[in-house]
């Protein structure tokens, strides 16, 4: 079958003709995964909900965390997010003026279709991709991977950054446990017994990793203040059974086991 085609107004008032996209349900696929692809499924689509899925940010820091995206695809992207009712456009709370994206509570659902996704493309083949990881990523990999846990666990704060960004904000989350199950929410602790202040992919790292926290402690990568044997506690609870068995986890860096 030939597509349909539309005009649009391209640069300098040319016209290029472009074809029409179809979807799923168009083309007769009641599929309920194939109809969530229509609304998901482009490149880039799932990166910038999986930075709103915590919390709102501004088109500039979207633009910061989904590494490689266009102005103009972003804009495309959200656009389209927000006409599927997955994301919406907010005022922050502490800059009154100032205009953000959020992801709806329907959006925020997709927290467990990204969990799936990591867990699934783990047990595969697929070969190990270097590169870092945003401060919400690494937190939503926490909170897929959180592990159980068999005694009280005092709260922890943990702030991170994104030391690809220059002059980094510090994005604040906090450790507690509820019901012997451990929880990674944003904001700031309670009266904290530690607080960790880490480059987000080096805080993976080690989580994930197997990286020494002693190493990234003395690079300058992670600074502990407070109850260090609560953090190391918390690191020792991730890497039990998630230890690689290649020499290589999945942000390429190698595993040690000191």
């Amino acid at each position: 079958m030939e597509p349909s085609w539309h005009c649009v107004s391209g640069q300098k008032g040319r016209l290029i003709w472009l074809p029409i996209k179809r979807t799923y349900a168009e083309l007769g696929d009641a599929c309920r995964a194939a109809n969530a692809l229509d609304l998901v499924g482009d490149r880039w689509t799932l990166i910038v909900v999986r930075e709103l899925i915590l919390g709102p940010k501004r088109f500039s820091d979207l633009a910061e965390a989904a590494r490689g995206i266009t102005p103009a695809v972003l804009s495309d992207r959200l656009r389209s997010l927000q006409q599927a009712g997955i994301v919406e456009q907010v005022t922050l709370t502490d800059q009154p003026h100032t205009q953000a994206y959020a992801a709806t509570t329907w959006g925020q659902g997709l927290e467990t279709v990204l969990a799936a996704l990591g867990q699934w493309y783990a047990t595969g083949p697929a070969p190990d991709t270097c590169g870092g990881m945003t401060p919400d990523a690494t937190v939503l990999a926490m909170r897929t991977m959180a592990p159980p846990l068999l005694a009280a666990l005092p709260p922890i704060a943990l702030h991170l950054y994104d030391a690809r960004r220059p002059d980094p904000p510090v994005h604040r989350y906090h450790l507690t446990a509820v019901d012997r199950t451990l929880t990674i929410q944003v904001g700031f602790a309670e009266e904290p017994v530690a607080t960790v202040t880490a480059d987000s992919t080096v805080w993976g790292g080690i989580l994930f990793e197997g990286l020494p926290l002693a190493d990234a402690e003395r690079a300058g990568d992670v600074h502990v203040t407070g109850d260090r044997d609560a953090v190391v506690r918390v690191v020792g609870l991730y890497r039990t059974g998630q230890r690689p068995t290649n020499g290589h986890g999945n942000l390429g860096i190698p595993v040690t086991t000191g």
